[in-house]
Order: structure tokens, then sequence, then C-alpha cells
């Protein structure tokens, strides 16, 4: 392996590893009693005001768009970010950490399904398999084995399943804005929108008036830098140089830091049964990744090739975290 994959490996895993511990931070904001929509009102909104301060200072140019495509970001910001951003973070205040976070992966299995029926995608004995792993992984995780416990978490299964398909639509909407724009632009955008999208549905005034206290602000900054900005960044360079479905792989780390962070800290306390099937819906995300991978032989440099700015999303893969 050459010294620029592993450093792009290494990247990655830093990445997930943040995004895996930024997760228990936000749950335990849900188990005080903060209201997830508020929680992504504030991500996005600081979010979005870091980095238009750092374009400001280091690169304007990645401010500027043209406004033929306020349209399409639009549509970005009111529909993908806000509701994957949403979903994601109330299906965490629902379920246990970490299958609320697996169930964020089960978009790449949506993206496979959309590649399939309108991208003439081959289905091989990989694909299949895959998806039969995760059908079978999932079903363990959310603890369709017993009754009580399903119920029990009924909403959040629905809004994780939900979450999944928003993050695909993020995903394939997302690749192709990468086709004109920085990855960092989308980010922007996306998120300066879908904050917008909150403000207009949460009136100022009731953030003002919760009077959280200092530590429930330095959590918000925690979560936007530490889930946000920083791990965005180890991302974009790791996929800079390995392949973006490789990429995939490695971040599949992020549940399993999730749900250990989540035990040692919040003492949540999932069955082995829970545990297997999170194993089962990682190697189905690596089956996945890899068969689709065989099929879309295309390296870093030729994708870069194909798009000047160097942002590149796998069609498996995703454009950032939720």
């Amino acid at each position: 392996m050459k010294k620029h994959e592993i450093h792009g490996y290494l990247y990655i895993l830093v990445g997930a590893t943040l995004w895996g511990l930024s997760t228990v931070v936000a749950k335990a904001l849900f188990n005080v009693g903060l209201p997830p929509a508020q929680l992504v009102l504030i991500r996005l909104t600081l979010s979005a005001l870091i980095l238009i301060l750092l374009f400001l200072i280091h690169d304007r140019t990645r401010l500027l768009i043209s406004l033929k495509d306020l349209p399409y970001f639009l549509i970005l910001g009111f529909i993908a970010v806000a509701g994957m951003q949403f979903m994601y973070f109330y299906t965490i205040s629902k379920i246990q950490v970490g299958p609320a976070v697996l169930m964020q992966y089960l978009s790449v299995f949506w993206v496979a399904g959309y590649a399939f029926l309108f991208q003439k995608e081959p289905i091989t004995f990989g694909k299949m398999s895959s998806l039969l792993l995760s059908l079978i992984g999932c079903y363990l995780v959310v603890g369709g084995y017993q009754i009580n416990l399903l119920k029990l978490n009924r909403a959040g299964i629905a809004s994780g399943l939900l979450g999944s398909l928003f993050f695909a639509f993020y995903t394939l909407y997302g690749e192709k804005g990468l086709k004109k724009y920085d990855p960092w632009t989308l980010l922007l955008y996306g998120f300066g929108l879908g904050a917008i999208f909150f403000w207009i549905l949460i009136p100022p005034s009731d953030i003002l008036q919760a009077g959280y206290p200092v530590r429930f602000w330095l959590a918000f900054l925690y979560i936007t830098l530490f889930s946000t900005l920083i791990p965005f960044g180890f991302y974009f360079k790791g996929i800079d140089r390995i392949r973006a479905t490789r990429a995939g792989i490695t971040s599949t780390l992020e549940p399993v830091v999730a749900g250990i962070t989540a035990f040692l800290v919040l003492g949540e306390f999932l069955h082995p049964l829970q545990i297997v099937g999170g194993l089962i819906v990682i190697a189905a995300i690596a089956l996945l990744q890899i068969s689709r991978e065989k099929s879309s032989p295309e390296s870093p440099l030729e994708i870069r090739k194909m798009n000047p700015t160097g942002a590149k999303i796998s069609r498996a893969g995703r454009l950032s975290n939720p």
C-alpha cells in the first residue's frame, strides 16, 4: 500500500471516529429534553456561519454560485439536507445510538437500487447477497426477534428507514451538484438553506427563550466542529487519496464507535444478537461496495480528470455524514 493511500485511510478513520463520538453528545442532549429539531437548527446555522467566515478569509470563490442554480440549491437545502438531518437526529433521540447510526448506512442499498433501475447497473450475486445480509442484519439490529423491543422502537425504526431514504436522495442529488461545484460549496448552501427552512418552522424566540446553559452551547459548538467541519475535512482529504468506495467501507467504523461510546458514557446496552446484526450489516455494506467497485473501475485520478474541482462521490458512497 502506498503512503498516500495509508494517509487516506487514516483520514477516513479519524473522520468516522469523530462522527461516532458526536452522536453520543447529541443523544445526551436529547436525554435531558432538547428537541431534535432545535439541535438541527442550531447545528446547521452555526456550521453555515463558520463556513461563510472561513470562505471570506481563505477562498471567497467558494461562496459564488450561479443564480440559475438557485432552484437546485433550494431543493438540496429545504428537502435533502433538512429531511436527512431531522430524521437522523430524531432517530437518535428515539432508539439506541448504534442502531440509529447504522440505519443511515442503509442508504447505500437505496442508491444501489436506483442505479439498477435508472442507470442500468447490473445486479450481481454479490449485490444480491449483500442485500439479503443487510435485511437479516437490520432485523436483528432493531430487535425484531423481541416483540416488546420492536414495539418500543417502532417510531425510531420508521424514522431511521425514512432517514436512510433522505440520505440516499441527498447522495444522488448531491452527486449532480458535484459535477459543477466544490463539495464545501454544496455543504455551505445545503446547510445554510436547511437552516433557513428550520428558522421558518421554529421561531427564533423559541431558541432565545429556552435559556440554554453554557454547557449546552459548548455541546452545540462541539457538534458543529467535531460532527461537521472537522470530520468533513478529513473525509474529503481521505477520498482525495483513496477510492470513494473504499472510503465508504472504512467509514462504517462510525456506528461501531458510536455504539461503544454510548455503552461507556450513556450505559446503553445492546443485546448480543443486536451486535451480531450490526456486524452483518457492516459486512453487507462492505460486500456491496466491493461489488460495485468492480463494476465501476474508475480511479481517483480518473474521477479528478472528469471533474476539475477534484470533488467526487461514489454512487454507493456519500457526500458526507448526516
